[in-house]
């Protein structure tokens, strides 16, 4: 495993940066070789969205909204 849960961290947090100016870390869980890292965008109108990083290369496998 190459990337550790701070850069997993750092990665969502780029990743979500990039259409949300608001984002609140809620968790980052290691699932195998895969980071589940959970934020929440938004002040007033908040969403809670994860996005599934490849925890080898780095690479965002997917997001989703709750």
């Amino acid at each position: 495993m190459k990337i550790n849960k701070s850069k997993a961290i750092m990665i969502a947090t780029r990743f979500f940066g990039q259409y949300n100016s608001d984002i609140s870390l809620k968790n980052a869980i290691l699932e195998g070789d895969v980071w589940k890292v959970t934020v929440q965008t938004g002040m007033t109108n908040t969403k809670t969205k994860q996005v599934s990083i490849d925890a080898n290369n780095g690479k965002i496998l997917n997001n989703i909204q709750f």
